[in-house]
């Protein structure tokens, strides 16, 4: 049961970092509802990667740290299963 709610916690993640990716490449209006929900639900994991990774201007304008965080976050999903696994 607690695998099942870790993989489906993973897969929203991912699938906000995606929506939050396809945003920042249509760029709609900052003000509309939904491209604020994103931002304001993905921002708090992205701001401490981007404070680590180098700036855009170094990496050809490119944002890098929405894979980074899915990267993260599929290893701790991964590990907190193995963890559950582990507990039975």
């Amino acid at each position: 049961m607690l695998v099942k709610l870790v993989n489906w916690a993973l897969s929203l993640f991912i699938l906000l970092m995606v929506a939050r990716c396809v945003v920042s490449w249509i760029r709609p209006s900052h003000y509309h509802p939904f491209v604020r929900w994103i931002e304001n639900a993905t921002e708090p994991f992205l701001l401490p990667i981007r404070k680590l990774l180098p700036p855009p201007w170094k990496t050809w304008g490119l944002d890098f740290s929405p894979a980074v965080a899915v990267v993260i976050a599929i290893l701790l999903a991964q590990l907190l299963v193995a963890l559950l696994s582990v507990a039975r």
